[in-house]
Parts: C-alpha cells; structure tokens; sequence
C-alpha cells in the first residue's frame, strides 16, 4: 500500500506543478472532465487516493497527517458528485482568470502537499551510530 499512495502523491504533486507552469492545459483537461461521467471519474479517484492514504499511514512517518488528509480527500471525493457539473465549469472559470494566477497558488499547494506525502511514506533511515 505504501508504494501505491507514494506513487499516487508523487502524480499529485506533478498535476500541482502542471497547473504552475501549464494553467491552461489543466483547465483544458479540467473542462473535458466537467461531464457527469467525468465528474464520477475524478470523485472515485479521490476516493481511492484517500483510501489508500488511510491505509498506508500506520507504516508512515506521519501517520496523523497522512490520517487527517486522507480522510479529507475521501469526503472531497464523496461530496464531489453532490456539486454537479455547473459548479465544477463556474470553479474552473474562477480559476481560468488572471491568467490562471489562482490555479499557480493550487498548485503550488498540491506540490507541497505531494511532496510532504511521498516524504511521509518514505522509508525510516537510521544513521549510523560513530563509535
């Protein structure tokens, strides 16, 4: 489980740094999921990376954190299809504005946010004691 929700973060924090540099292509794939299949879609894969954070954060080096964002994106995936499409194309026109400015600051904290996970779900390493 640990390698899965490593990988997982890993692809969060890489869609928080094409949302940095690339504000317009995560729009553009954002308005192609703004469909009520696809709307599913992304309420299941927050589901499942919620999921699999609850169940990897026992093993981890933050296991209250990995706990409490876990199950902060698994209510996010679950409450995602009580919006329905009109709010998720009305966010993305928000966040379309300034030139995606708004977009760079999510991103930034989704870059944060993965990297402080893979980091949570790494391995302990015990330094050697000198004698």
């Amino acid at each position: 489980m640990q390698m899965l929700a490593t990988i997982m973060s890993a692809l969060f924090a890489g869609l928080g740094a094409m949302a940095i540099f690339w504000p317009e292509t995560v729009i553009g794939i954002g308005l192609s999921l703004s469909t009520p299949s696809g709307l599913l879609g992304a309420a299941a894969l927050r589901v499942v990376f919620g999921a699999v954070l609850l169940m990897a954060a026992p093993l981890s080096r933050a296991p209250n954190l990995l706990r409490l964002c876990g199950a902060l994106i698994l209510i996010a995936g679950l409450s995602t299809p009580l919006f329905g499409v009109e709010v998720a194309k009305r966010l993305l026109d928000v966040a379309a504005e300034d030139s995606g400015a708004w977009l760079r600051v999510t991103g930034t904290i989704a870059v944060a946010l993965g990297s402080l996970f893979v980091w949570a779900l790494s391995p302990l390493q015990h330094m050697p004691r000198r004698g």
